[in-house]
């Protein structure tokens, strides 16, 4: 009986230690990893990705940027914690759920911010800066700027043009302005996006969720998601033009792209990551992209 008992409360202990672990790998968000695929847009781009110097520094770059942004997510989870508990889906997570403390996940935040500094001042003085910049700036955004109107977009909008601009320095590839301008304007489109699947998803609860929320309307939200999203696909446009007359025909697919996340906000799926992972059109849509682009940069 009593071997039964040990044995029992192994168990335990073991799937404690197990539901622990998980928790903390869920807070890293590790799906939203894939948008610091936006560091190898310059290079891409560039027709360099596949070069050895590029691929030697890729994987360090990749990680000092994901540790610094999963950083970020979790000191956004423990000022959010309460809000999060409103939220249908965001009060699943380890902090508003309780099965992290604030303590705790306060000291991973600390520890994943060294690794990526440390793994930052390896690659080059300009990619530190710009990952202390996205840092300061995210900060920023969970202490204040995201209850301001349009502000919060544009926080949210600067996440993806720092990472270009990081891929740039520490690939030492110089990214096209209307490379950037494209890339500031679908940020635009998924920051706006992100904010009209909340507040639709919200309801009566989104005052006491996000107080900018209170502020927009989903119409106001649908008409500078369309302006934005005009406006990426004219930069685009205007970009294959600088660059090649073969990338002309990519314009169709990434305007069926644009199209299809647009009707995916408005259904709710807002979540830049969340839609090109959950809808199979979008992904598909994504991926025969990059594969016109590599096919056209690389042959």
């Amino acid at each position: 009986m009593c071997e039964s008992r040990r044995g029992f409360s192994v168990i335990r202990v073991h799937y404690g230690c197990l539901n622990i672990m998980f928790s903390y790998i869920k807070l890293l968000r590790i799906r939203h990893w894939i948008k610091n695929l936006f560091l190898f847009a310059a290079p891409f781009f560039g027709g360099t990705l596949f070069r050895q110097e590029t691929l030697y520094i890729a994987v360090p770059a990749f990680l000092a940027f994901s540790f610094i942004a999963s950083a970020s997510y979790i000191f956004n989870d423990i000022k959010d914690s309460e809000r999060d508990k409103l939220h249908p889906k965001k009060r699943k997570r380890p902090i508003a759920s309780g099965s992290i403390g604030k303590n705790k996940a306060m000291v991973f935040a600390a520890i994943l911010a060294l690794l990526s500094l440390i793994l930052s001042i390896r690659i080059t003085p300009a990619f530190l800066n710009l990952v202390l910049l996205y840092l300061f700036i995210q900060l920023g955004y969970s202490l204040f700027l995201k209850h301001v109107v349009i502000a919060d977009i544009f926080c949210i909008a600067s996440g993806f043009v720092i990472r270009v601009l990081a891929g740039s320095a520490a690939f030492h590839v110089d990214a096209s302005k209307w490379l950037l301008l494209t890339m500031f304007m679908i940020s635009l489109v998924l920051g706006t996006g992100k904010r009209l699947g909340e507040a639709s998803l919200m309801n009566d609860a989104v005052e006491a969720h996000r107080k900018s929320l209170n502020v927009y309307s989903i119409s106001t939200l649908s008409e500078i998601l369309v302006i934005s999203s005009s406006a990426a696909l004219l930069s685009y446009a205007l970009y294959t033009v600088e660059q090649s007359q073969q990338l002309l025909y990519t314009i169709p697919v990434v305007t069926f792209g644009l199209f299809r996340y647009l009707l995916l906000a408005k259904q709710g799926m807002s979540d830049p990551t969340e839609a090109l992972t959950h809808d199979r059109w979008l992904a598909f849509t994504v991926v025969l992209w990059v594969s016109l682009v590599g096919l056209i940069r690389y042959h």
